[in-house]
């Protein structure tokens, strides 16, 4: 277990970027923090003293192009909590190698995949690895505030490997705290149960209405495009024909 700056917690709040980065409870001192990133930047916003938190996670590679800032760097070479980073680096002096092996041989021996010994591999982002740790390190309740994971393109695709560390941590009996707004773990209907949702029909209803809109416009935008087309060609026309009546009028009519 990594030693932290303040003392052993047995609850922490994991916090991201995403708008409930405002419900982490900075004022309970019986929670340890851990966030991650910039983060620098939310904490500077919301007045909290960086030594607020516990651990600081950066498990990108640090020299990579979005990551290979001086500001950045300069801000993590100063921390004076243990730095979670993707192995050791001497320049950062509180960086901890995050324990990669024996997180994932600990999900590993507690989780079956196949019968033919496939490994676990259900980390796609670094709240997930921070969840683990959490888990791994004996936690009893774990917030996590800023995780949102709202935007379908960018998080759809990580919302599962968190979905599972959350679930598996409820699992354990360990206590899990998601704001309301997050996308994590939620879905607006039992499935089965409520497919007569009126609210649900009307909305579905008001989708197909749209884009009978939308497919009607869109042929009147063809429709409108070629008459435009049409009117360009006339206007072409036109012009043609006063050139050749400037042509006339300039060289054969006294």
């Amino acid at each position: 277990m990594l030693e932290t700056n303040i003392r052993d917690y047995k609850k922490v709040t994991i916090m991201g970027f995403a708008p409930s980065w405002t419900d982490t409870k900075f004022d309970d001192h019986d929670m340890e923090i851990w966030t991650l990133n910039e983060a620098y930047q939310l904490l500077e916003q919301a007045k909290v003293p960086v030594n607020r938190v516990g651990r600081w996670f950066e498990i990108h590679n640090p020299y990579s192009p979005s990551k290979n800032i001086e500001a950045h760097h300069k801000f993590l070479k100063e921390l004076p909590m243990p730095l979670i980073m993707n192995k050791m680096y001497e320049e950062f002096p509180t960086c901890v190698e995050y324990p990669r092996e024996e997180i994932k041989k600990y999900f590993n021996e507690n989780f079956i995949i196949d019968d033919v010994g496939s490994e676990f591999t259900e980390f796609s982002n670094s709240i997930s690895w921070m969840v683990a740790m959490a888990i791994h390190e004996g936690y009893n309740e774990i917030h996590i505030t800023g995780v949102d994971m709202a935007q379908k393109d960018e998080y759809a695709w990580q919302r599962s490997s968190c979905n599972f560390f959350i679930g598996y941590a409820a699992g354990k009996g360990i206590k899990i705290l998601i704001p309301k707004t997050s996308e994590l773990c939620k879905f607006p209907q039992d499935y089965g149960f409520n497919t007569d949702n009126q609210t649900r029909i009307k909305m579905k209803s008001r989708k197909k209405e749209l884009k009978d809109r939308k497919k009607m416009m869109l042929v009147e935008i063809q429709k409108h495009q070629q008459n435009i087309k049409n009117y360009e060609i006339g206007v072409a026309q036109i012009d043609g024909a006063i050139s050749e009546i400037d042509y006339n009028l300039n060289n054969h009519i006294v």
